[in-house]
């Protein structure tokens, strides 16, 4: 992957007329792989029965928006379960208390022994004592972590059976209707989105660290004629390549002149990521 360090002073400054080769500075340049039109197909996370759907095809959506939920019962019911549990301090706090009696019980055994009021025999009592109790509220703090894992399992279960727009558009398909049946993977619904295409920027993981969902990041058409802003949506994992990262940017059509919108699919983008990502590696 070519990288091409930029010098420039500010993220805003046009690419249009920034050459491809200068010395190194505060910018770094990037390419793109080819533009695509946003469609993505939501997919279940979880297995269920479909119980509701809450938007219907056309329905614009936001990001993030509910779209409709798997049975929910038997995945409350766990939840609730290791909710009350992990907020359950009882055990806790008993073992606690009963190793801190025990610790002040050996050191007035202790001093009673030093002036020989008490046989050693006391003494070795209640150090046991005193280390038993501590042993045990060990494993009760042990215990407490257990639970909040189990907890956080369970909520992340629960949370599987939400499904979400996962980028803004329309919905314009739902596939599975309440009442039935899905799977892991099941193709629910597809939301659509004209004026939003996608593009991917692999760069390496110290570049990607600071590029923050809502951000936005300067783009040029590779044919230097058309420059605008991508906002960027995510950063995920390079399959490709160990420790590099995918910087994923949305590029509204509308942004563009009508005859870059005529070509804006498979379109390539030069991208400018400023100091502030480059200077974190």
């Amino acid at each position: 992957m070519a990288v091409l360090a930029i010098a420039c002073s500010s993220p805003d400054t046009a690419l249009s007329q920034i050459p491809l080769q200068t010395p190194a500075g505060g910018m770094v340049l990037f390419k793109s792989s080819a533009a695509a039109r946003v469609v993505e197909k939501v997919r279940s996370e979880a297995q269920g029965v479909m119980v509701d759907v809450s938007v219907k095809v056309g329905d614009p959506v936001g990001k993030g928006q509910l779209l409709g939920h798997l049975e929910l019962d038997a995945t409350q019911l766990q939840l609730d379960l290791a909710r009350h549990a992990m907020e359950s301090k009882g055990n806790v706090e008993a073992a606690r208390y009963q190793a801190e009696a025990w610790a002040v019980a050996r050191e007035e055994t202790e001093e009673a022994v030093r002036k020989r009021e008490m046989k050693e025999s006391r003494l070795n009592w209640a150090a046991a004592m005193e280390q038993m109790y501590q042993s045990n509220h060990e494993t009760q703090l042990e215990a407490e972590k257990a639970q909040v894992i189990q907890y956080e399992y369970w909520k992340q279960q629960y949370e599987k059976r939400f499904l979400r727009a996962p980028v803004a558009g329309i919905v314009s398909e739902i596939v599975v209707e309440p009442g039935k049946a899905v799977n892991f993977a099941t193709h629910v619904f597809t939301i659509s989105n004209d004026d939003d295409y996608m593009i991917s920027v692999p760069v390496p993981a110290p570049l990607a660290a600071t590029a923050v969902a809502g951000d936005t990041l300067p783009v040029r058409s590779v044919d230097g004629k058309s420059v605008s802003r991508a906002k960027v949506d995510g950063v995920t994992d390079d399959p490709r390549t160990t420790g590099g990262k995918i910087v994923r940017l949305l590029v509204h059509a509308s942004d563009f002149p009508a005859l870059i919108r005529a070509k804006l699919k498979g379109m390539k983008f030069d991208v400018l990521l400023p100091e502030a990502i480059a200077n974190t590696h």
